[in-house]
């Protein structure tokens, strides 16, 4: 897939936003040797729950959140940095940069709230771990503390100007060819994610033979607004095939709710319609490949 228009610039519409969610472990290798089994031991892979705290658990689950919201208003970054930042549209900063503030803020209140029962579930597990039980994978609170943490930054890049004409040169062609490589990444995320939330819709809209509803949940429409209300500041390529289609399926969906779509087999059939036509037409004009496995049903 080759982008026909000029390269974005994605320096200026764009920053890099870096964030790194920091948690204790919850889980460790029980030795082979502990389990009775008839099997080969160097077969077996066990582990073991170290703590049973719905209090841990609230972490977990709001850390997903978290990394789920973003992915609907950011888009990937290339290179080293592709496992750990975002490439964020400069229209979106100001309301992420509230949102991380105000997680930071959610998040320690959770985790003051484990701290306070960690002991007591450390006591919980020694009885239920019984033998595979070992102190030495429960620390102490305040290294519990430290081993927890939500932190983000902005990040840019530039080539500095006191080096070499050559040097400069060098490094300039291969920030072209990052940045190349990142716009072929971006354009890609936003039609997989597109393509997924479509197929989904269309294949949760089917009425059966025998006259029953496939069953779908309110995030299904959810979902695809937020796609929707988040496309254009997404959109860093100008992908303008991929836009088309998007309003397509967006006027379909205008004032159509999960309700609606349930109760109104008129209205059900027409999305459907639409939608399938959609997926046809990426199907059959959009490449796209699977990136990540987006979660459409919460």
């Amino acid at each position: 897939m080759t982008i026909t228009q000029a390269t974005p610039d994605l320096a200026t519409n764009s920053i890099l936003l870096l964030v790194r969610i920091r948690r204790l472990g919850n889980r460790r290798k029980v030795p082979s040797a502990a389990v009775e089994v008839d099997a080969d031991r160097d077969a077996i892979n066990v582990g073991k729950e170290l703590l049973d705290a719905p209090e841990f658990k609230e972490i977990v689950t709001l850390d997903g959140t978290i990394r789920q919201w973003l992915y609907g208003r950011s888009l990937p970054a290339y290179g080293v940095l592709k496992n750990s930042a975002y490439r964020l549209p400069l229209s979106l900063v100001e309301e992420v940069d509230a949102y991380l503030e105000e997680m930071q803020s959610r998040r320690e209140l959770l985790l003051e709230a484990f701290l306070e029962v960690y002991p007591s579930r450390v006591q919980s597990a020694k009885t239920r771990l019984r033998s595979l039980y070992d102190p030495q994978d429960y620390p102490a609170v305040e290294q519990v503390r430290q081993a927890f943490g939500l932190e983000y930054r902005y990040l840019t890049f530039g080539i500095p100007e006191s080096i070499s004409a050559q040097l400069m040169q060098r490094e300039r062609g291969k920030a072209a060819a990052d940045i190349q490589s990142e716009v072929e990444e971006i354009k890609i995320a936003l039609r997989t994610g597109f393509a997924e939330l479509v197929a989904h819709a269309a294949d949760r809209l089917v009425i059966k033979q025998d006259g029953k509803k496939v069953i779908f949940k309110d995030s299904m429409v959810a979902n695809m607004e937020e796609f929707f209300g988040y496309f254009a500041a997404r959109n860093l390529v100008g992908d303008q095939e991929l836009a088309e289609l998007v309003a397509r399926a967006r006027e379909a969906m205008k004032g159509v709710t999960a309700e609606v779509l349930r109760t109104d087999d008129v209205t059900r059939a027409s999305v459907k319609a639409t939608l399938n036509q959609v997926k046809d037409e990426m199907d059959k004009n959009l490449l796209v490949r699977p990136r990540r496995r987006l979660i459409l049903d919460k």
